[in-house]
């Protein structure tokens, strides 16, 4: 700490769009304290706000410096690695460096001061009559803080009628009549304590059982809590359990407590989402000749000490896990650490139980689906060294684990490691790739079919190529066969498109018959995709999003699966008032029916964000078809990968052609994936797998790759396409988006923003235009697309540099009102 005596100075950065830190001055009280990587309170602008202390410094040529007002943590939250790690975040995908701090932290636990409105007007009835006719928005705050008073400002702006009332506010504040506060909300995590109970040292389970006889005419529940302890003296209770174990409440163990003849202790608590889940030991299988080669030379990488990236390629079924699992081991035997990246909730579960039957309580998990307090509590953990292993979706590559070894991003593909819907737009296998290098680790990317970028970056020996082109004891792969529903014939007494073909029919009997298990994909949920009127054309679209209306069948609601509009579907048109509805699409809803009533009394179950909402329901249907009880799992791309079941012999792709109407340059390879990853779920262990896709388009080459499973003849044809058009891995992409509820200031700002970019430049500017999806959330969408090809631009750094350039001037020239402005760097989707 004796360095910082001399550096009076911290900048500090906060989580707003601004690139650059702030400079305060540290009191002397703090000298100790204020140190790079935690936490602090700070007046910025009119409120005051969490900042993160990144650096400090001694003299600084600013004469108005704010001081800190406070430090709000004992020692530091984020290493000097991770400090690292978000200032590239920041740079490379144009954010605040605080915004990607923020984003680093568990939720709950960022501070922010928020405005209270306090009334003391003291004849308030009066003021009301007063105000009523000449301003009766005034009128109606102050009988709103009659009703509550003090009321936080956004709580009073959600409940009024007008969306408008600060310019009341500022007079009736001029006025004296209310009094505006800045308030500091409490963290809504912390450390959880929780009392615990045993027996006390003076005492015996025999003095125990001669007291509970002696009272237990005049006190039995007294007498019934002493059994319980004295069953087992040497236990340890919580209070909550003791209490459901002796039928008893708390005034019981208050009472026995004052006797004498327990203790009272209080504890932490950790609190671990998975904590109920039976582990059972872990089995360390001997490795074939590919899985050996493959740990090898991540070994050999891993006691360089040096950073390497490593694509690991093997075929669905040819062992990744365990490879990744001996992997951390060897990591573990040089005391280094690990981080086990996966792209969904839905694989979590079946990851947790196989490393954590290996490596128990030294792996930590971090998901959405865990209560912020079990988050913050693995996050604490994990930085108190106590985890040594790290499993969890996107965010887990923040966790603050120190001394890592060893990275391993599983089905590396994925497009869920990129953060698409808030700021830092990140793509987590990417900056995986930067904390690697960061630590000198190894990163191993791993995937049955691989992002062109990555197989791409292993062609030209960018990335180590590792290769596992054969499943586990050779089983063959499973044999695809694709139908052609163009000439599928039509169901006699039925309008509708066939969703089963008969071959699809024919092979779930045969599967049935067996005993065997069948998994259905189809990446639509709900029932049908639009509903439309005959006689007028009438369609029926979402009121805050360009985008037709889901129907779902349990209400008869029509859902919007972007901003959660829901409404009653109708019975008659409501432009014409005809009655000759009809829809088009297939969801997972309208597949289930079709089920129950194709194959009377046989079990499906359903896995789609619609059944998948509640705590631990992943896990609670998955464990379900693991048991065998449901012959049929029906789902969108949840089931698509990673899921290891040995009794699935046969998947079934209802509709091939779902990913492929994207106006997308990645549709194809989307669709190449997505169908042979869900192919890969059939034929573990040791029987052969069969898979029907059904597809309008049987043609495609994606769907012909896939059949044959030939990802290198997909990658030659895909990156000679790309190359043509100069689409990435040729060039690089940056996709920004303007939104707003007034489209003309929309389409205005992304006009002004065009007009800063130079003429002559070294990249191709497209736009501005709408969003080919306009309107969401009550948003206007317009967007401008930047290409830079790498061979001209090699980092894309001359393209940013001009982009950030006309931010900044934009933000000089005009106010800009009502317009959000994004920055998507290297975006996985372009709508």
């Amino acid at each position: 700490m004796e360095n910082y005596i001399i550096q009076p100075y911290a900048e500090i950065v906060f989580p707003v769009p601004v690139e650059h830190a702030f400079t305060y001055k540290i009191p002397e009280r703090f000298n100790e304290d204020a140190v790079p990587g935690v936490r602090v309170l700070a007046s910025f602008g009119r409120r005051k706000t969490t900042g993160f202390i990144v650096s400090r410094k001694n003299e600084t040529d600013l004469t108005e410096i704010k001081e800190i007002e406070d430090v709000l943590d004992p020692i530091p939250l984020f290493t000097p690695e991770v400090l690292e790690l978000a200032k590239w975040i920041a740079e490379y995908y144009i954010c605040g460096w605080g915004e990607v701090l923020k984003a680093a932290l568990p939720s709950g636990i960022h501070l922010d001061s928020e405005k209270i409105i306090r009334l003391v007007d003291g004849h308030p009835h009066d003021l009301i009559s007063s105000l009523e006719n000449r301003a009766p928005r005034q009128a109606e705050i102050i009988r709103r803080l009659l009703a509550e008073n003090p009321i936080r400002q956004s709580k009073l702006l959600k409940t009024m009628s007008s969306g408008n009332i600060y310019a009341s506010l500022k007079k009736l504040k001029s006025a004296g009549h209310i009094r505006m506060e800045l308030e500091l909300p409490k963290p809504k995590v912390s450390i959880k304590h929780e009392i615990f109970v045993s027996v006390h040292n003076n005492h015996t389970s025999d003095s125990l059982y001669a007291e509970a006889d002696s009272i237990r005419k005049r006190a039995p529940k007294q007498a019934n809590c002493l059994e319980v302890l004295a069953s087992s003296p040497n236990q340890e209770f919580s209070r909550p359990e003791l209490c459901r174990l002796a039928e008893i409440n708390t005034v019981v163990l208050n009472t026995l407590e004052q006797k004498g003849f327990i203790k009272f202790t209080t504890k932490e608590v950790v609190r671990d989402y998975y904590k109920e889940t039976a582990i059972e030991q872990g089995i360390r299988f001997d490795l074939n000749k590919d899985q050996a080669s493959v740990l090898s030379a991540i070994i050999q990488k891993i006691d360089s000490n040096d950073f390497s990236p490593m694509l690991l390629h093997g075929v669905t079924g040819s062992g990744k896990t365990q490879v990744y699992i001996e992997a951390i081991y060897h990591c573990m035997a040089k005391n280094k650490n690990a981080i086990v990246l996966v792209p969904e909730i839905a694989l979590t579960p079946q990851m947790v139980h196989r490393f954590r039957s290996h490596f128990g309580d030294k792996v930590a998990v971090f998901h959405s689906r865990m209560s912020p307090g079990e988050r913050y509590d693995s996050w604490r953990q994990t930085w108190e060294g106590k985890h040594h292993i790290v499993i969890g979706p996107r965010s887990a590559i923040f966790s603050p684990l120190k001394n890592i070894g060893l990275v391993i991003i599983d089905e590396e593909h994925e497009p869920s490691y990129k953060q698409t819907d808030m700021t830092p737009k990140y793509n987590a296998r990417d900056v995986s790739i930067i904390r690697a290098y960061l630590n000198k680790a190894v990163v191993v990317l791993g995937s049955a079919t691989p992002s062109i970028e990555t197989f791409f970056n292993a062609s030209i020996n960018k990335y180590s190529h590792l290769s596992m082109p054969n499943r586990i004891d050779n089983i063959p792969m499973p044999a695809i066969e694709i139908v052609n529903m163009k000439r599928e014939p039509k169901i006699i007494g039925r309008k509708e498109p066939v969703i089963f073909s008969k071959r699809l029919r024919e092979k779930i009997d045969e599967k049935l018959a067996h005993g065997e298990q069948i998994i259905l994909f189809q990446n639509r949920r709900g029932f049908a995709t639009l509903i439309k009127c005959k006689d007028c054309n009438y369609l029926a679209k979402c009121q805050n999003c360009d985008i037709s209306l889901t129907f779902h069948i349990h209400g008869s609601r029509l859902k919007c699966h972007y901003c959660g509009f829901s409404t009653r579907a109708p019975e008659r048109c409501p432009e014409c008032g005809g009655v000759d509805i009809f829809m088009k699409g297939v969801g997972t809803q309208r597949i289930e029916e079709e089920i129950n009533t194709l194959f009377p009394g046989v079990k499906v179950l359903r896995m789609d964000l619609d059944t998948t909402k509640g705590r631990m329901a992943h896990d609670r249907i998955l464990s379900k078809f693991g048991s065998g009880e449901y012959p049929i799992l029906l789902g969108t791309q949840m089931v698509a990968k990673g899921l290891d079941f040995p009794n699935v012999t046969l998947v079934g792709v209802i509709s091939a052609d779902t990913e492929l109407l994207f106006p997308d340059f990645r549709a194809g390879e989307r669709t190449f994936q997505l169908l042979t990853q869900v192919a890969g779920r059939a034929g573990r262990k040791n029987k052969q797998g069969d898979v029907i896709i059904q597809t309008y388009t049987p043609e495609h080459p994606s769907l012909q790759f896939a059949k044959y499973h030939d990802y290198h003849s997909f990658f030659k044809m895909e990156t000679s396409d790309r190359r043509g058009l100069g689409y990435p891995p040729f060039s690089r992409i940056v996709n920004i988006l303007f939104r707003g509820e007034d489209e003309a200031a929309v389409k205005k700002t992304a006009e002004q923003f065009a007009q800063e970019i130079p003429v002559k430049r070294q990249f191709r500017m497209l736009g501005p235009a709408p969003a080919a999806l306009a309107k969401i959330q009550g948003n206007y969408r317009w967007q401008i697309l930047f290409m830079s090809l790498k061979q001209n631009d090699t980092g894309g750094t001359s393209m940013k540099n001009a982009i950030k350039r006309a931010l900044n001037n934009l933000k000089k020239k005009h106010r800009i009102h009502r317009v959000t402005i994004s920055m998507d760097v290297d975006p996985i989707s372009i709508l």
